[in-house]
């Protein structure tokens, strides 16, 4: 067994919040040819084969929903709160320190740590802005959310949740029963094969947008693929290019030792 998981991932799993289910619900599943990169980070070796998605169809990425506060001036004070569609997200008080930009950084990272908080990340864009950013799977749900901050002496502006684009024919799981996480049932996990060749490994791509490229934030779970025995198993590793490849069975498992 092969399995590998970047660091995106990794991280992910260790947030608050952070699940397997909710890491990969809506994404796909793509095939390889050749042997897999040595890390999940790395980009892809050998030739996309196929791209698994519910019953073949189109995958529409997620785009996370998106909205911020951008401390605009101030040099003492504090941050007091922020509510994200009336939930409150910080925790408690950030007091200024030494400069706008170091202050947002420490509310992005209050935001982050915060045990409570169980739907948002927050990162510091163009020095001084808090952006609060959807955790993936909830596509356009948060759009309007109202982001809504209180400070002292320093002034603020906030701007509302938006963006956020719904996935469309991703994968998707059932509930986790005994350490293991079966894909859903009733729904057909397919892709009509681009390129002839021989199986050799899978990427699972959360919905969000990965570029392939070497990356230490992107969601991925790489595997190996076989008839038997494999992290993915096949009836054929030998796919012929026009044919559609189904997945019969795909259940992540989380050893109990």
């Amino acid at each position: 067994m092969t399995i590998r998981q970047s660091e995106g991932l990794r991280n992910y799993l260790m947030a608050a919040g952070g699940s397997f289910a909710g890491a990969f619900q809506g994404g796909k599943l793509k095939i390889y040819s050749g042997a897999q990169p040595a890390a999940a980070n790395d980009a892809p070796s050998g030739t996309l084969l196929v791209t698994i998605t519910a019953a073949s169809g189109a995958h529409t990425q997620e785009v996370r929903s998106v909205g911020s506060v951008d401390l605009t001036g101030g040099a003492g004070g504090s941050v007091d709160t922020i509510t994200v569609n009336g939930i409150e997200i910080m925790g408690s008080s950030t007091p200024f320190n030494t400069s706008l930009a170091q202050t947002a950084a420490d509310v992005a990272s209050k935001i982050n740590k915060n045990p409570l908080n169980k739907l948002f990340t927050s990162f510091v864009t163009a020095t001084d802005v808090i952006n609060i950013r959807a955790k993936p799977g909830l596509g356009t749900l948060p759009n309007g959310w109202v982001v809504a901050s209180t400070v002292t002496t320093i002034t603020k502006v906030d701007a509302n949740m938006a963006g956020g684009v719904l996935q469309i024919n991703g994968l998707l799981f059932d509930e986790s029963a005994v350490g293991t996480l079966p894909k859903r049932t009733g729904q057909t996990w397919s892709g009509v094969v681009a390129v002839t060749g021989t199986a050799g490994w899978f990427r699972f791509e959360a919905p969000m947008l990965d570029s392939g490229a070497i990356s230490t934030t992107d969601i991925r779970l790489d595997g190996n693929v076989a008839v038997s025995g494999g992290d993915l198993n096949l009836t054929s590793t030998s796919l012929t290019a026009t044919a559609t490849e189904t997945i019969t069975t795909f259940s992540p498992t989380e050893p109990a030792v």
